[in-house]
């Protein structure tokens, strides 16, 4: 048999007893802790912990944000809900950005009280023999209407399938998942702060509620539905939503946390050879396929052990994060810049426009005809190499200012090799036996039996 926590409910500032009996008929099993005050109910929270936190909204109306943020510290992950006057609803809507999950207007209903507390995870019926074991089945709040979809919806599995299947924007793919259940009659989207807020039909109202990410607010909820359904039921699942989707957007953001420190360099901060090489084979496919060139640029600091040796490894360290910074301020935001090993980097750019079409049909099996060269790589590489020999890369000091120089190997994808691996091997060859042999501080593009070096800037 599956067990049930008790409820545990601190509820502050009920002076008038407006909640204390409709909750005792609501939640029967629960154990309430009632006290005066907003700094009773704190004392109370740093003494022991609490399922659902149930304040007052007057005697917070002076300094609302203030107090709803330290009782949702102190919540944690805990149920935070505001009570109060009619008169008081615009104030405890406005508190849902900062931290409260729902709001009740008195005088409330014990019916709706079971409507926040008796959603499934918490309401069972009685057990049900199937065989050997037992199961318990739950129950959902009676409504009439639309609203009944919102109630029926599977939400652990809609949120957790956004999780696996589209771990990028999860939060888009669980809305999309939403919508397709419980429209067209009704609508949910997702807002960031500074998003235009949705244009509401003549015949719909908007019900909107914070979605906070730990103790900030992420964004907002919005939930467009008839005038003639149940508002207050449908209020509540969108709380029960919000508090969902905003423990998905945490999981994500340390999913994409992760990933990042995966395919990031720890030192310079730019991608790793692991991402490099996925990245390069992923595009010089797309590259053959749709007919757009990929350049690719190896280059290393020249004489990098040097630095070394005559200025210790710290300020070899920062010579290599200045490189990666300098380097990415080159490029196209969407190049991919990447370190794969100890002084060499690799640039990989490519034309995000769009795919071109070849002027004749031709069998893709043939190697491209010889164009020219990359001029834009060439020119990013020389405006790169000018910035990090001048005075303003300070790394080296005051007497080794201007005294870093680079070598660079380039090729193109598809006309000089249709591989990622060919192409890594022309651009080292480059590198190694054409700008290197050539007296470094040099670039050397493939472009047949003759590459092209690019001289020193004077």
């Amino acid at each position: 048999m599956i067990g049930l926590a008790q409820e545990r409910i601190l509820l502050i500032a009920d002076a008038d007893r407006e909640l204390s009996g409709a909750l005792q008929q609501a939640v029967p099993e629960a154990r309430i802790t009632s006290v005066a005050s907003v700094f009773d109910g704190v004392a109370e929270l740093a003494e022991g912990s609490f399922t659902t936190i149930v304040a007052a909204a007057a005697p917070i109306e002076r300094r609302p944000e203030a107090a709803v943020r330290t009782l949702r510290e102190l919540a944690g992950d805990s149920r935070l809900l505001l009570f109060g006057h009619p008169t008081l609803e615009p104030l405890t809507r406005k508190m849902l950005a900062f931290g409260a999950d729902d709001y009740l207007v008195t005088p409330v209903k014990p019916s709706e009280l079971e409507q926040i507390f008796g959603q499934p995870r918490l309401r069972l019926t009685p057990t049900i023999a199937h065989g050997t074991e037992q199961a318990e089945v739950p129950v959902l709040p009676a409504s009439s209407g639309k609203v009944s979809l919102l109630l029926g919806l599977p939400l652990a599995d809609i949120f957790l399938d956004a999780l696996i299947q589209h771990p990028q924007d999860a939060r888009s793919a669980a809305i999309g998942q939403i919508n397709s259940r419980v429209g067209p009659t009704m609508q949910l989207s997702y807002l960031k702060d500074g998003d235009a807020q949705p244009v509401v039909p003549a015949d719909r109202i908007s019900l909107t509620h914070a979605v906070r990410a730990g103790t900030h607010a992420a964004g907002h909820l919005v939930l467009h539905l008839p005038k003639t359904e149940d508002h207050t039921t449908a209020r509540h699942v969108l709380g029960e939503v919000a508090g969902l989707f905003g423990k998905m957007g945490l999981v994500q953001d340390r999913q994409q946390t992760l990933q990042k420190l995966v395919i990031t360099d720890e030192l310079t901060g730019a991608f790793n050879s692991r991402y490099f090489k996925h990245f390069l084979a992923k595009i010089c496919a797309k590259a053959l396929e749709r007919q757009f060139k990929v350049t690719l640029l190896l280059f290393d600091i020249d004489n990098f052990k040097k630095y070394n040796d005559d200025f210790g490894h710290c300020v070899g360290d920062e010579i290599l994060k200045q490189t990666a910074i300098v380097m990415r301020g080159c490029c196209r935001e969407h190049d991919v810049v990447a370190r794969i090993s100890g002084d060499e980097f690799a640039v990989v750019f490519w034309d995000k426009e769009g795919p071109r079409q070849p002027r004749e049909p031709r069998d893709t099996n043939t190697p491209a005809p010889p164009q020219r060269p990359p001029h834009d790589a060439a020119q990013v590489f020389e405006r790169f190499r000018r910035k990090i020999a001048s005075p303003e890369l300070r790394v080296l000091g005051d007497t080794g200012q201007g005294t870093l120089t680079i070598s660079g190997g380039l090729a193109v994808c598809p006309w000089d090799a249709r591989t990622p691996e060919e192409l890594i091997q022309l651009a080292d060859k480059r590198l190694m036996f054409g700008a290197k042999k050539a007296g470094k501080d040099s670039l050397f593009l493939v472009g047949g039996d003759n590459p092209t070096a690019i001289p020193q800037t004077p």
